[in-house]
């Protein structure tokens, strides 16, 4: 296995891959895992009203302040968005493809950003997707490109009925390997903090950004008449599911947040022993930058009680609206069975409003989807990377949910 595969949660460079499915194993379960439904001030938390008012906000304000920091600005005042070039014909000329460019400004000077959206030909609006990746927008779905496991099959996605839009990563911000001593561009070049080793202790970082980045491509789709806004999905792998989950609790636009193999920061829970899995520490350590200076204070207490917060917490913060994690059977490194703890966990806040989280007692075997409530998981056979497998599953789910409902395609 190549060293270059750097990817997402480092495991593939570093060999760190195994199977975390087999007949008749049980690891396992989570320990001292903080109450989800208990306030500050020890009171349970049994009704929406009390989730919304009280331990909603609690729970943002912890993880922002603790894990992924504060941002300095949302949307600027002065974005606008041109497109570069006419609509392209694609897919037998049953979709277009646009590429557009977005631009804001703010103390540190200018932002430009370009990215990509295949747009099937329809009667009614579609439903769409954003998958957020390191691979430059407008070939984001050249299967012969840079960066092949960031799987983008847009003619699939768009044959399914489903607009798909592919933002970059780093025309918001270079990863922690690239990140200059101070910043030359993106955005802690024009909103700051310019000095990465001046960052205050709730400073936003990289995955924050990143997802601000995804925001910003949504505001495009909002002016839109072809792609219905109020269904759309945001899907990343590895670093870029931490990315995902980023911009769907901290954008409500976002109908549904996808995870894929995003391991610890992402959806993995802390509080649990994942033989083989990535831990605070080992994520800090080399991509400090991807979190607020503040997380670095919890490493060496995964299973702790002096880490007053976990992944479970995090992915609540999507409820009511869509949340699917995936993973993968060999990818132990990103703690697949710790993925599943969290999302199981997080789910009393979708039966505070009447929902049903995720529907599955035990953790399933490989390609064995399980998509009954409004909290989706599978575990995909093979590797840390995004499969047209899992492409498959996210549009079944969403499939389910209605999102199609409203969309005709045209012959």
């Amino acid at each position: 296995m190549k060293a270059s595969l750097t990817i997402g949660c480092f495991a593939l460079a570093l060999g760190l891959v195994g199977s975390v499915w087999a007949e008749g194993v049980t690891a396992p379960g989570p320990v001292g895992v903080p109450e989800l439904l208990t306030t500050a001030a020890g009171n349970k938390v049994t009704t929406r009203a009390e989730w919304e008012q009280v331990r909603r906000p609690e729970l943002m304000k912890l993880l922002t302040e603790q894990e992924y920091g504060v941002r300095p600005v949302e949307r600027p005042a002065d974005l606008a968005f041109a497109q570069v070039g006419a609509d392209e014909e694609v897919f037998g000329g049953k979709a277009v493809k646009k590429i557009v460019k977005g631009s804001c400004s703010g103390p540190g000077g200018v932002l430009t950003f370009t990215f990509a959206a295949w747009i099937p030909k329809s009667e009614k609006k579609v439903p769409a997707f954003i998958h957020v990746s390191p691979r430059p927008a407008a070939t984001a779905d050249d299967p012969n490109g840079p960066r092949p496991v960031y799987l983008l099959p847009a003619e699939y996605i768009t044959s399914r009925g489903y607009a798909v839009l592919a933002s970059c990563d780093y025309d918001f911000a270079p990863d922690w390997k690239e990140t200059p001593p101070v910043a030359t561009s993106g955005v802690f070049k024009v909103f700051g903090p310019a000095e990465k080793d001046k960052r205050a202790p709730t400073d936003w970082g990289i995955l924050s950004a990143w997802s601000w980045g995804a925001s910003r491509v949504l505001d495009w789709v909002e002016t839109q008449s072809a792609i219905d806004a109020a269904h759309v999905g945001v899907v990343g792998l590895s670093r870029n599911g931490k990315t995902a989950l980023c911009a769907g609790i901290l954008d409500t636009r976002f109908a549904m947040a996808v995870s894929c193999c995003s391991g610890c920061g992402g959806a993995k829970l802390n509080h649990m022993d994942c033989e083989g899995s990535e831990s605070i520490e080992a994520i800090t350590r080399p991509a400090l930058m991807w979190f607020c200076p503040n997380f670095k204070q919890y490493v060496g207490k995964d299973r702790s009680p002096k880490l007053p917060f976990d992944q479970h917490e995090w992915l609540a913060l999507m409820a009511p609206r869509l949340l699917y994690v995936s993973s993968a059977s060999e990818d132990a490194w990103a703690g697949p069975r710790g993925e599943f703890a969290a999302a199981q966990l997080a789910s009393p806040v979708w039966e505070l409003y009447g929902m049903a989280g995720l529907v599955a007692a035990e953790f399933p075997q490989p390609n064995q989807p399980r998509q009954a409530g409004n909290v989706g998981y599978h575990l995909r056979a093979g590797l840390h990377d995004i499969t047209r497998y899992d492409w498959e599953c996210y549009l079944d789910f969403a499939d389910g949910k209605g999102w199609r409902a409203a969309a005709r395609l045209k012959d």
